[in-house]
């Protein structure tokens, strides 16, 4: 018998008439497997799939700024610090840089933690893939098209973020976060015991 509080692993984990944990969720005894079981997991799984796609996303944009644009590598950073200036133009200071580094990584975080919500409907791989880039998708339509046309302006300025690459970088994002979640449908795909 296991003393109280031990975490315990397996698919065997269970009280009395509920369906096994799946092989990676952690039940401490008295804690009963259902449909909170693993959300931490899952939540920590999408934070990290947010940083990483939301860093190589910047470092997409940076790049494409830099070779394409003409301009400073932090401009991506700049024009999402306009999220909180308000300002019509972005302006080169080092709080702004910071703004938008912490508004940019938050949001992949957000975003990334919002892709965990889909990944039970997305049951294969390639259902996960066109899942990924549909996500990607959605938010350069709700981010960048709605939210650029009605609230932050600097997003559909012919002088702001390029919206051919815009398209590009945001498909990139949600292609990025599907390595993080491909063993998580293939659970989901497992039959319960």
């Amino acid at each position: 018998m296991e003393e109280a509080g031990v975490e315990t692993r397996g698919a065997g984990a269970r009280t009395a008439g509920q369906r096994p944990a799946p092989a990676d969720t952690v039940v401490t005894e008295g804690q009963a497997p259902g449909f909170f079981a693993g959300l931490g997991q899952t939540f920590t799984r999408g934070v990290v799939a947010g940083l990483f796609a939301g860093l190589l996303f910047l470092l997409s944009q940076m790049g494409w700024a830099v070779e394409n644009l003409d301009k400073p590598a932090i401009a991506p950073l700049l024009d999402m610090s306009t999220v909180f200036s308000r300002d019509e133009l972005p302006a080169a200071t080092p709080e702004n840089a910071i703004i938008g580094l912490v508004t940019h990584l938050s949001l992949s975080m957000f975003f990334g933690i919002g892709f965990t919500m889909l990944v039970p409907l997305l049951r294969n791989t390639a259902l996960l893939l066109l899942g990924g880039l549909a996500f990607g998708l959605v938010l350069y339509v709700v981010n960048i098209q709605l939210l650029g046309r009605t609230v932050f302006e600097w997003f559909t300025n012919p002088n702001g973020p390029p919206q051919i690459a815009e398209i590009f970088f945001h498909a990139e994002f949600g292609l990025l976060l599907v390595p993080f979640f491909i063993g998580a449908a293939q659970r989901v795909r497992a039959p319960a015991a």
